[in-house]
């Protein structure tokens, strides 16, 4: 039952809510084939009813059940605004906690205008590797992931989401590296799987 009231809430969620170049999406696409770009976006979601000042709780309620079906945890646990979206929400709109143990790693940050923040990270060899970033603000961030000599993976990629999927063929570091061109302090969420 799961898998099919996800695609459903998912799409719901998303529909209308990203900006993103190329064909529309479909729901599917956001369970089987982008699990760390479907956190991201309903990070971002979660973010903006959140901020709403009428505060939006049924739409900030459905995006944390979604995330929680992904099975979504954060990287590090300060600074993790899940938990304060859910205290913010009216007993009666918390959804439970639940979904899967392992599933993508999350985390929240700041770039300022024109700064550049790179992230090392470990993947492993043979098993397919998914970096996604989305922003709640209106600007545009830059995303490029890059080997343990520096060769590019995922060219950089500029959007208010964007993903980069690979398999790499030995275990290894790799650097992720996140860019503000824009001229506005922007939020951002990663989602590594």
């Amino acid at each position: 039952m799961k898998s099919l009231l996800l695609p459903g809430l998912a799409a719901a969620l998303l529909a209308g809510c990203v900006h993103a170049p190329g064909p529309p999406l479909t729901a599917a696409d956001y369970v089987a084939d982008m699990p760390a770009q479907g956190v991201v976006d309903l990070l971002a979601i979660a973010d903006r009813a959140a901020r709403d000042g009428a505060r939006d709780a049924p739409r900030l309620a459905a995006a944390l059940v979604a995330l929680d079906s992904y099975g979504a945890r954060p990287a590090e646990t300060a600074g993790d605004p899940v938990p304060a979206w859910r205290a913010s929400l009216p007993a009666s709109a918390v959804p439970p906690m639940r979904g899967r143990v392992l599933g993508p790693a999350y985390r929240k940050g700041v770039l300022e205008p024109g700064a550049t923040v790179r992230l090392d990270q470990l993947f492993d060899g043979g098993r397919q590797a998914r970096v996604a970033v989305a922003t709640p603000d209106e600007g545009e961030l830059g995303i490029a992931v890059l080997d343990g000599s520096g060769k590019p993976i995922c060219p950089s990629h500029l959007g208010q989401r964007g993903q980069c999927k690979w398999v790499p063929p030995y275990s290894g570091r790799h650097q992720i590296v996140l860019s503000n061109p824009g001229s506005a302090r922007s939020t951002y969420y990663l989602a590594i799987d």
